[in-house]
């Protein structure tokens, strides 16, 4: 590449870094500026659910209307914090004999619609249905974390 082509080249892409230099902190992209209302509140439901205590967590052997076994994960939630929750959702490490983590599976747990919530220290049962679990799985009850947490605004 003769040096012409060469400053040809960087002459057609001057506009586009300098589009990049001003386009980049309007959007907060690379910094921690710009961080609005919405990010606000994903940090602030991230950090709650350390507030979220699951306990006294069972595990129950049933059948769905086509025969086929279906296992249910139950226990209680209690929102140990000072908000208000609408929305649960945890992970369910399932293992094999070998302790090693056969299914990761997020699900919805406890869901409020409206005005409605899980008040500030107070408990609610929950249960959820898995019908495909792997046949090297231990049939232990499985692990169980708090993985999303949705406060009331």
């Amino acid at each position: 590449m003769n040096r012409i082509t060469l400053i040809r080249g960087l002459s057609l892409l001057a506009p586009v870094l300098a589009g990049l230099v001003f386009f980049f902190p309007l959007t907060g992209c690379g910094s921690g500026i710009g961080v609005g209302p919405s990010s606000q509140v994903a940090v602030e439901a991230e950090a709650y659910k350390t507030y979220i205590e699951v306990s006294k967590i069972g595990l129950a052997k049933g059948e769905n209307y086509l025969g086929s076994n279906v296992y249910y994960v139950e226990g209680s939630l209690r929102n140990a914090g000072s908000r208000i929750v609408q929305r649960i959702e945890l992970t369910f490490l399932f293992r094999d004999s070998l302790n090693q983590v056969v299914l990761k599976e997020s699900r919805k747990a406890l869901e409020y619609k409206g005005r409605r919530g899980l008040d500030a220290d107070k408990s609610t049962r929950f249960q959820v249905a898995f019908d495909h679990l792997p046949k090297d799985w231990n049939y232990l009850i499985p692990e169980v974390q708090v993985s999303q947490v949705t406060l009331k605004n």
